[in-house]
């Protein structure tokens, strides 16, 4: 699969499950959070990231998209490796090495991410991290940038 086929790929997974496109990002609201989905280039090769990212409030009638960077809390979507070993044994990795890969091999990982990642949280809104505060560091990352993690566990406790 070629770059464009990978990103319209993308695109109609987005699309499937309920996510709108506005501006370089795909939206999708659910009770008390908002997700992002960003797909993001590597400066190194034939490699995109599949960004997912939650920012925390009540955007269900909004009109204003916050950016990648003002997010609370993000991850990755990921793939098991093709051309890529260690210790000779392929792994799941966030490089989406998309000239690898044919849209029946993403589809899967697509299905798992959505539903063990990117769901859950949009189900269940804040109250999952909460109730799972052990996924933030392992599964989910805090944001570094804006807000810093502390102001983020306030505005889940909020």
């Amino acid at each position: 699969m070629d770059k464009m086929q990978f990103r319209e790929f993308c695109q109609k997974e987005f699309y499937a499950r309920g996510f709108k496109k506005h501006k370089n990002m795909y939206y999708l609201a659910g009770h008390d959070l908002l997700c992002g989905m960003d797909l993001q280039k590597s400066r190194f090769g034939e490699v995109y990231y599949i960004n997912f990212c939650y920012f925390i409030g009540n955007f269900e009638n909004t009109k204003v998209y916050p950016t990648f960077y003002e997010c609370d809390i993000h991850g990755r979507i990921t793939v098991m490796s093709k051309s890529q070993t260690f210790e000779g044994k392929q792994f799941m990795t966030p490089m989406f090495e998309y000239g690898d890969y044919t849209e029946e091999e993403l589809r899967p990982y697509f299905e798992k991410g959505f539903e063990e990642k990117i769901f859950p949280p949009l189900r269940q809104g804040k109250k999952f991290f909460l109730e799972n505060p052990d996924l933030l560091g392992k599964i989910y990352g805090l944001s570094v940038l804006n807000p810093k993690p502390e102001e983020v566990m306030e505005k889940l406790k909020a």
